[in-house]
């Protein structure tokens, strides 16, 4: 008797405790994409055309979305802000941020066709209409914008699309 009186007085506590900050850490799913440096440029340069990067944990994928009700138009006349935030890194860490981008954006299209197969119209649907897009449009804005700084970034950028094309 002894024992299930202790047991229903440690229940509630243990209840408790899986709602604490502590265990909301150790079952919090980041993203694995970018290092700590990488997360300081996407920071820059998505902001610089009003842009964020974001997380979905259901799905587990990264993506960047536009911070507020902008038109294409609108975003597209912020593109030189973002020439000079990519003005300020060295090539090779501009072209390493060009490959994570389209990666993210790979990996988009990869999990929308595998909920596609599965028949999981939600998701897959969410995907193709709300985060894909976004990525799309800041990718090319990123590709427009690389090769206005330096016009070899061209081939760079074809290579890149080469090696990480989604079959």
């Amino acid at each position: 008797m002894r024992i299930k009186i202790i047991m229903l007085m440690i229940l509630p506590l243990l209840l408790v405790e899986c709602k604490s900050s502590l265990w909301n850490q150790i079952t919090k799913k980041e993203s694995k994409l970018y290092t700590d440096s990488e997360l300081i440029m996407l920071d820059e340069v998505t902001a610089s055309i009003d842009f964020k990067y974001g997380f979905e944990p259901d799905l587990e994928l990264d993506y960047v979305f536009k911070a507020g009700k902008f038109t294409d138009k609108e975003i597209e006349a912020k593109a030189p802000e973002m020439k000079k935030v990519l003005v300020k890194y060295k090539p090779e860490e501009i072209i390493a941020f060009y490959g994570k981008i389209v990666q993210l954006k790979n990996v988009q299209t990869s999990e929308m066709n595998y909920h596609r197969q599965k028949k999981n119209w939600e998701n897959a649907t969410y995907i193709e209409k709300y985060i894909l897009p976004e990525s799309e449009m800041f990718l090319d804005i990123l590709e427009k914008n690389m090769i206005q700084i330096n016009s070899s970034y061209g081939d760079e950028i074809k290579k890149i699309k080469e090696k990480n094309a989604v079959n």
